[in-house]
């Protein structure tokens, strides 16, 4: 049997024909909230995985774009299957097509100097301009030529942090103890999850003269209530999130001589790749969804993405702060009160009953094609099966639960 391989809330394989219909899934959401903007184009840095992808599906087939996409996966080869990234980029590329889109990627390290030199020598030959600029890094190592590698590190500042961690796929909390970030693994986690890096690709592109007249770049970030500020918003993130801010204010800026803008994007919690790793963000992540599921008020992350671009970016009379905010959901005082009771009761005996585990686990194992009913997990796919010969038009829609 050919099963998702977990290791500390990390998946470390992937099924390509579940990828292909993650993609497929957030292509159907992204049609229901469109929103014409047809004849522009968009730069995706971090497209396959997350909300970058999502933002591209977003990009493509809610807003009638040209994207190209920047991102960093292990292809697949004959005998070895690929990163969950890759396949979802093999996918997006193919319904983008059929769809007439330009969809142009490049599997490479976004820090990089060639790899922004690619991205204006393919825009220069396309004679395009770039309209939006995505920021959607989530990488735990940049390399920096002539200066060194700089490692992100999940740690508190201000004490040493004690809570629980959640292993949903065993049904098991454990206690957790991280030490305080020494100033060096501060300083690197910002050299790595940052602005500085989304400033050099807008500076870069601009003085190639590849941005367009209003120009709009967007790099994606989180706030999150009181409990999740400890490890998140009071730590070794927290800072590196505010450096994005504060790069957003000059960014902001320095664009309006083009009559450009850069915002930020705060979104609700969501499980991604990303945030599986946080040690007190899948239980509280569990609990936040189940109930805005029993709310109605529960989103997939490419319709979180489609309403931050719909009423607030392009919409004029809500963009005017750097910050654009869909994560009041989350926020609700009433909500919050709720989550906060569960969590305050869940032990070792009754999270299964308190907590629904299984619908992290299905959003979570989706991302890596697992847990689709419809593919048979019997028998190992092929690693270089196209998605061109997969035909997903006959299965019932279902949304993740």
């Amino acid at each position: 049997m050919y099963k998702a391989r977990i290791k500390s809330n990390i998946c470390t394989n992937s099924h390509p024909v579940g990828c292909y219909y993650s993609v497929y899934e957030q292509i159907l959401k992204a049609k229901e909230q469109a929103c014409e903007l047809e004849g522009k184009t968009a730069l995706v840095v971090g497209a396959s995985s997350g909300i970058g992808l999502a933002s591209r599906i977003a990009l493509t087939f809610g807003a009638g774009m040209d994207t190209i996409g920047v991102y960093f996966d292990r292809a697949a080869q004959a005998h070895k299957i690929g990163t969950a990234g890759w396949y979802n980029n093999q996918a997006f590329e193919y319904y983008a097509r059929r769809a007439n889109k330009m969809a142009l990627s490049s599997n490479q390290d976004a820090y990089q100097k060639n790899a922004k030199d690619w991205v204006i020598q393919k825009l220069q030959q396309q004679e395009k301009k770039i309209d939006v600029l995505v920021y959607s890094l989530a990488s735990p190592r940049r390399s920096i030529e002539g200066v060194g590698d700089f490692h992100s590190v999940i740690k508190p500042i201000n004490g040493e942090y004690k809570g629980q961690a959640l292993d949903p796929f065993k049904a098991q909390l454990r206690d957790v103890e991280i030490e305080a970030a020494t100033q060096e693994e501060v300083t690197a986690t910002v050299k790595v999850m940052g602005g500085e890096d989304w400033q050099e690709w807008v500076n870069r592109l601009r003085k190639a003269g590849v941005l367009a007249d209003n120009f709009k770049t967007v790099a994606y970030s989180y706030l999150g209530p009181d409990h999740t500020q400890a490890i998140y918003g009071d730590g070794t993130l927290g800072k590196a999130k505010s450096h994005l801010h504060e790069t957003a204010i000059a960014l902001d800026q320095s664009l309006k001589s083009i009559n450009g803008r850069a915002h930020i994007g705060l979104f609700q919690a969501l499980v991604t790749p990303s945030s599986s790793v946080i040690p007190s963000m899948p239980l509280y992540i569990s609990v936040l969804h189940q109930l805005q599921k029993k709310a109605g008020t529960y989103e997939m992350t490419v319709e979180q993405v489609m309403r931050l671009f719909v009423t607030k970016m392009y919409d004029e009379t809500n963009n005017k702060d750097v910050r654009l905010r869909v994560d009041g959901f989350e926020r609700d005082t009433s909500l919050q009160k709720e989550l906060s009771a569960i969590i305050s009761q869940v032990t070792q005996e009754n999270i299964e009953k308190l907590v629904d585990l299984e619908g992290f686990k299905t959003a979570f194992l989706q991302q890596f094609g697992f847990d689709y009913d419809f593919i048979n997990y019997e028998v190992k796919p092929d690693p270089l099966t196209p998605p061109s010969v997969h035909d997903f038009s006959n299965i019932e829609y279902k949304e993740a639960v």
